[in-house]
């Protein structure tokens, strides 16, 4: 039976391909100001990963070579954030890069028109949709999320449909008293449909391993450097964000 060194052992080695515990959190704040200048940096800037259409079971990914088809994502979850966005015309009639007329940075107070407080907002209640099932003003889950070939994290868009899944995975780890940075989480998809057949992909969470205290700490350290560009020009999703994910009522 393996010992308790070695189990730990074997997991550091499964982690130390990623680049962001290979360069100190300096170096990458300085890389970031050197490549960016006055302009800085916001949530804006980051690529997306957004759920695919039709009950898809591949990620695509954006990388220098072009696109890439996976099946699961594997990285660290340094951050993450609700939003919601309303958009008076029906998604089918945008062109998926609408910005919405009302926007909420917390899911909690929208900027916009109606605006206010989203608890209270009609477009916030269950069959305010044009169909009468779901919300008209659209829940989407952010999560930051750096893999082991990235030094800057990629926001993972999951609709209404996908939050449900990943609020349980969220609440497994509070249950834990596991912090979601401090471990190496995959996200995959399942193909599902909602009561009216159709079909769509909804995203799966599981652990691919414990970080050690040490990788957990340089991972806090590196969040806390991000947060001023994560809370900078805040990252408004798209109609694109939400349109490919719907199917189910949660």
């Amino acid at each position: 039976m393996a010992s308790k060194e070695v189990i730990k052992k074997n997991q550091e080695a499964a982690i130390s391909p990623f680049v962001v515990f290979q360069t100190p959190v300096a170096e990458i704040r300085d890389a970031v100001a050197a490549n960016l200048g006055d302009s800085g940096m916001s949530a804006t800037d980051f690529e997306r990963i957004k759920i695919p259409a039709g009950g898809g079971t591949a990620w695509t990914l954006q990388t220098l070579d072009g696109e890439e088809m996976v099946k699961e994502l594997a990285g660290i979850i340094v951050a993450w954030r609700d939003t919601r966005a309303y958009w008076s015309v029906p998604l089918e009639q945008s062109d998926g890069n609408m910005p919405p007329d009302c926007y909420s940075l917390d899911a909690r107070t929208g900027s916009g028109k109606p605006g206010g407080d989203c608890h209270k907002c009609p477009f916030a209640q269950f069959g305010s949709d044009p169909k009468g099932e779901g919300q008209a003003c659209k829940l989407v889950r952010q999560l930051f999320f750096v893999r082991e070939e990235n030094l800057l994290p990629e926001i993972v868009s999951l609709p209404a449909s996908s939050v449900k899944p990943a609020r349980q995975y969220f609440m497994r780890l509070a249950s834990k008293a596991v912090p979601c940075y401090s471990l190496i989480t995959k996200i995959g998809l399942e193909k599902t449909k909602n009561a009216q057949g159709i079909v769509y992909s909804r995203a799966t969470f599981t652990s691919g391993g414990r970080l050690s205290p040490e990788q957990a700490a340089r991972i806090k350290e590196y969040a806390a450097m991000l947060k001023p560009f994560l809370e900078s020009a805040p990252s408004a999703p798209t109609a694109k964000d939400v349109q490919h994910g719907e199917g189910e009522i949660i």
